[in-house]
């Protein structure tokens, strides 16, 4: 189909980070307006906002099709060969930021969604939310399922748009891993001469002889960390495919040969930031005054952030100050339900071979809020056009022609088969 209005789109700066995105969301209602599904804007409480539509064709079944216009910021732009927000096609790639994420696949279902419509075929009724701040968080995002779920009320959540996985087959996510993001700090009055060692508190040796505490031979040691956690059946581990070489390629480190499976299936803590004392050129010999560190918690079905974060504060030594940054529920959907079923026959017609399918991401999304508030327990991710080297987030982001228009075909598959359920 016509990559006209894909490139019209992604001329479009709506790089949230930056305050950027009412021209996108404009272009989206009139976009969907032309093509007669019922669209608008609903400001509420975010920097840039939501678009939900409608398209009502008296069917028994709805799926609400969620997808985010925003983007992340290019810099640096020296590294981009590109214009970024000029997209440019060469040797069957489209390279221009968000064309993977998110903003390729949010065209490519739509265009599919005109063309069955306009044949008369569309069975399935649908609904839409465009988020116009998913790169910074989607704050509020709970707020506006709450303020709006009578309209967003479905059967089924097709998220943004997983395409293609590490051994070039369709992926298939069911679900996103949790988060709890937290800031611990320790300080004294004052930098002190290192001459005083002996008798006084290095904020920093406290810091480290902590975040040493955390963890031992990879496993995470706070209290009852893992009695909630759903590990995966044998069948939910088959579905699910990897190739080590390319991941190692991708990542420019060895990794383990059940990787995809510890991706997956296992909750983590990292250590995402971490400062204290001089760090200037050269040296100056001072007990730091100051230190601090950032700790993010991947969580899976079935923890708690809350669970968690009562735990680490357990064993946070008294003196340290704790901000949270981030609480995100996990969430998966069930192998057997009718929206993975869906999702995998239809994969397997478009590209004539089995998806790998993720019992979750390794990745955290509000997905429990949806499954939550909404209702709904039939969600998951698919029908995208990105590759596991496209640059997501990062510069020379890119896309092949050739998965654009395969997502077109799998969108439609998909709802023809949502049409067709008994």
């Amino acid at each position: 189909m016509e990559k006209g209005d894909l490139y019209e789109f992604l001329k479009i700066d709506t790089t949230s980070a930056k305050g950027k995105g009412e021209e996108g969301a404009k272009f989206l209602v009139d976009y969907m307006t032309d093509h007669g599904i019922e669209a608008r804007l609903i400001r509420h409480k975010a920097v840039n906002p939501y678009v939900v539509g409608e398209l009502n064709v008296g069917a028994e079944r709805t799926l609400l099709v969620y997808n985010h216009y925003d983007v992340q910021p290019v810099e640096p732009l020296d590294k981009w060969n590109t214009d970024p927000f000029n997209p440019t096609e060469k040797e069957g790639k489209i390279y221009a930021r968000g064309v993977a994420d998110d903003k390729g696949s949010l065209i490519a279902r739509l265009q599919s969604i005109f063309e069955l419509k306009k044949e008369g075929k569309l069975k399935v009724n649908l609904k839409f939310i465009y988020e116009g701040v998913e790169e910074i968080g989607s704050p509020n995002i709970e707020d506006f399922l709450e303020d709006y779920k009578d309209q967003l009320r479905s059967d089924y959540v097709l998220w943004e748009g997983a395409g293609r996985g590490p051994d070039n087959s369709p992926e298939i996510v069911l679900g996103v891993k949790g988060l709890l993001y937290v800031e611990v700090r320790d300080k004294t009055p004052k930098d002190l001469h290192s001459m005083y060692a002996p008798i006084v508190r290095n904020p920093a040796w406290e810091l480290v002889n902590f975040l040493n505490s955390l963890r031992s031979d990879g496993k995470v040691n706070l209290k009852g960390f893992y009695d909630r956690v759903r590990w995966l059946t044998e069948e939910e581990a088959r579905l699910m495919k990897g190739v080590k070489q390319e991941m190692e390629s991708s990542l420019s480190q060895s990794v383990p040969e059940n990787f995809m499976r510890k991706l997956v299936e296992e909750p983590t803590c990292n250590i995402a930031g971490l400062y204290a004392g001089y760090i200037g050129e050269g040296s100056k010999t001072v007990i730091p005054s100051y230190a601090f560190a950032k700790i993010d918690f991947r969580l899976v079905p079935d923890q708690d952030p809350e669970e968690v974060l009562k735990s680490l504060l357990s064993v946070i030594p008294q003196q340290f100050e704790v901000k949270v940054w981030g609480k995100v529920k996990p969430y998966r959907t069930s192998l057997k339900s009718e929206i993975a079923s869906a999702l995998i026959s239809s994969a397997r017609r478009t590209y004539n071979v089995d998806p790998s399918v993720l019992p979750n991401s390794p990745g955290t999304g509000p997905m429990e809020a949806f499954a939550r508030i909404l209702n709904n327990n039939q969600i998951a991710d698919g029908v995208g056009v990105d590759n596991s080297s496209s640059n997501i987030h990062s510069f020379n982001e890119w896309i092949h022609v050739e998965d654009y228009l395969l997502a077109q075909r799998w969108m439609r598959e998909l709802l023809l088969e949502l049409g067709n359920m008994p």
